[in-house]
């Protein structure tokens, strides 16, 4: 193989790790756990996923998050949300839809993602965030807890 094909492919499988998100640690915190299976997040940045650590994301940057769910219920809709300190997350767009296949059939693996902006308002420290999808039955919901660092 020639040495400008082996940089090649060196340096696209460099790019490629770049772009990876890490995947996470999480827990399903779904009322009704049964409802839904989270298969993996994963969240871009997070160098601290290798060593279970909370991701930091600085505020005044972005983070990407991905989440792949099974989810047990049919829905036309599905609806996101996410909480810190009891609060919802100013400014986050609410229709799943937009980023992940609807309507939501019961047994098809689904991956849902969102591109959130932290504002540099937030407050810094670790915070456990609860991001929940929920079908037009609020009992119909997909549900993980993440640790995150904003800082």
């Amino acid at each position: 193989m020639s040495n400008h094909i082996i940089v090649f492919i060196f340096a696209v499988l460099t790019l490629f790790s770049a772009v990876v998100c890490e995947i996470i640690t999480v827990d399903n915190c779904a009322p009704n756990k049964d409802k839904c299976t989270i298969n993996e997040v994963r969240i871009d940045p997070c160098k601290e996923a290798a060593t279970n650590k909370p991701c930091k994301i600085k505020r005044g940057k972005s983070g990407n998050i991905e989440i792949d769910y099974t989810p047990h219920f049919d829905s036309d809709t599905l609806s996101a949300k996410a909480t810190y300190l009891g609060q919802l997350l100013p400014n986050m767009e609410t229709d799943a839809c937009l980023t992940t296949s609807c309507p939501v059939v019961s047994g098809n693996k689904k991956t849902y993602t969102y591109q959130l902006l932290v504002d540099r308002k937030f407050p810094s420290g670790i915070f456990d965030v609860n991001w929940s999808l929920t079908g037009q039955n609020d009992d119909d919901q997909c549900c993980a807890v993440m640790k995150i660092f904003l800082k």
